[in-house]
């Protein structure tokens, strides 16, 4: 049975529907918000939250400052969003911290995913910004430096082929860790276009290195279980997770065990049809469409879960 449209289920079957799941994990850029927030996506969770679900929130976005994070959340009257938010940043941070990881870290990141790091107590080289005019000169950055104990990759838009370089040659030592943050091979930058991301450039190295990363963001299974331990959830199959992106949202939804939502924001039904692997459980052309089917049951008191 193919994916379900939302928006024309009878009451009955919404019922169903919501006796399914406890907990909402929804993504945030695309479907909560754009430049601003999507028309009713805070009402959403808030009708969620009267249907006694609980609400949390999971995103690839380590760019973004707290601060610019809770003016969102704010503008689309969501209270207490950050608290509720797993990003990539975190989980490598705390992934670090629980095996008890004292070296240098190479950060091929956003300076955000830096500083968190940093916050953590952990020490980090980056760098360099601009590479060499001769590329015979490029053998210095094939230097090793036995400080370094791990690679990370996250969101890094100035990435480029000394970083590259560095990369590959720490990742020449088998005990440097390899780990990935945002592994987006595209991103939703204008409506109707969807244009490169930064994963290109981790799947290069991993290639390169013939090394795996530990993958720490949509779509990894691992990421997946840390948002439901940050957010006291044992049971996948009790939870929906909604997103905008089939290879991100739904593939992290399927390999995590939870079920899965796509809101056509930045993605047609015939984009959702054609997927060769993935397809949702659920869709709805957005978060605010699916208000007024919520208000039938919030209002009526059709739902008894």
């Amino acid at each position: 049975m193919g994916p379900m449209n939302l928006m024309s289920m009878s009451t009955s079957d919404l019922n169903v529907f919501l006796d399914s799941f406890d907990h909402v994990f929804s993504d945030c850029d695309g479907v909560i918000w754009a430049k601003k927030p999507l028309p009713g996506s805070g009402e959403f969770f808030e009708r969620m939250q009267q249907l006694g679900k609980t609400v949390h929130f999971v995103s690839n976005n380590s760019m973004r400052t707290r601060q610019n994070y809770e003016n969102l959340f704010a503008a689309a009257n969501i209270s207490e969003g950050f608290e509720k938010l797993t990003i990539p940043s975190t989980a490598i941070a705390e992934y670090l911290k629980a095996i008890n990881f004292s070296k240098t870290v190479f950060c091929v990141t956003c300076p955000e995913t830096m500083n968190v790091l940093q916050s953590y107590g952990f020490t980090c080289k980056y760098g360099p910004e601009v590479g060499l005019d001769l590329y015979t000169n490029y053998n210095k950055y094939l230097e090793d430096d036995t400080e370094v104990g791990a690679v990370v990759f996250d969101s890094d838009f100035n990435v480029n082929l000394p970083k590259m370089y560095q990369a590959i040659t720490y990742l020449a030592r088998p005990d440097v860790l390899f780990i990935s943050g945002a592994t987006d091979r595209h991103v939703p930058l204008i409506p109707g276009r969807v244009l490169l991301g930064t994963g290109i450039f981790t799947d290069i190295v991993s290639e390169e290195a013939n090394r795996k990363p530990t993958q720490l963001a949509k779509p990894g299974k691992l990421f997946g279980e840390f948002a439901m331990k940050r957010a006291g959830v044992t049971d996948p199959s009790r939870v929906l997770f909604i997103g905008d992106m089939i290879e991100q949202d739904i593939g992290l939804g399927k390999a995590t065990g939870f079920k899965t939502l796509l809101v056509l924001t930045n993605n047609t039904y015939e984009d959702m049809k054609a997927h060769k692997s993935l397809k949702p459980d659920f869709y709805a052309d957005s978060l605010g469409s699916l208000v007024p089917v919520l208000n039938k049951v919030c209002l009526n008191g059709n739902y008894d879960g």
